[in-house]
């Protein structure tokens, strides 16, 4: 068993630099939302053409919650996800990604967590089911009440760092960029 006084330190050694961590964070939750969305092909294509306009009319929003209705979401769901999609959509032109981005994403990720599936659904959970560290902390800690709350979520975190630092050169190769500017925080700054 891991010494919870010592998983920062651990986890410090497998983290990505912010820049770093925020490039493979962003490429994760496109992937996330785009193979959400993909999931379902009629709602694919409904949020294409809904989040494609400018204004999404009344009629537009009671097609997408009638057909999700039959797909077992409830409008309250429906709502919620495209509010957050729209608000998100303002302040940043990489909400969305192609498919063919996505396909090449989920290549790379599929590839990377061949043998470590663990961590591919550790992945999935917080990107594809958008759960929060602090609810997966909870999760761990309804499974194993021996560890403290602290110490559950030190161990996600740790996790998801690791999970990320894996998935940096493999998505770094998949979209041609540098990734020889990858190191971890633990290791000396390259001249």
């Amino acid at each position: 068993m891991i010494n919870p006084s010592e998983v920062g330190k651990a986890g410090e050694m497998v983290r990505l630099r912010t820049l770093e961590s925020v490039w493979i964070q962003g490429k994760l939750r496109m992937w996330g939302r785009w193979s959400a969305i993909n999931t379902d092909p009629v709602a694919s294509d409904m949020f294409k053409k809904l989040l494609g306009k400018y204004v999404i009319t009344q009629d537009d929003l009671s097609r997408a919650v009638k057909t999700l209705r039959k797909k077992g979401c409830s409008s309250a769901e429906l709502e919620a996800w495209v509010n957050d999609m729209l608000r998100q959509k303002r302040h940043s032109n990489l909400f969305f990604c192609t498919d063919d981005e996505g396909l090449v994403m989920d290549k790379a990720i599929a590839v990377a967590f061949a043998d470590n599936k663990p961590l591919l659904r550790l992945l999935e959970r917080r990107y594809q089911g958008k759960m929060s560290v602090r609810a997966m902390a909870q999760e761990l800690n309804a499974s194993h009440p021996e560890w403290s709350f602290i110490t559950c979520r030190r161990r996600v975190d740790t996790w998801l760092a690791m999970a990320e630092t894996i998935l940096y050169r493999p998505m770094c190769d998949a979209f041609n960029t540098n990734s020889e500017r990858f190191y971890l925080q633990s290791e000396p700054e390259k001249a």
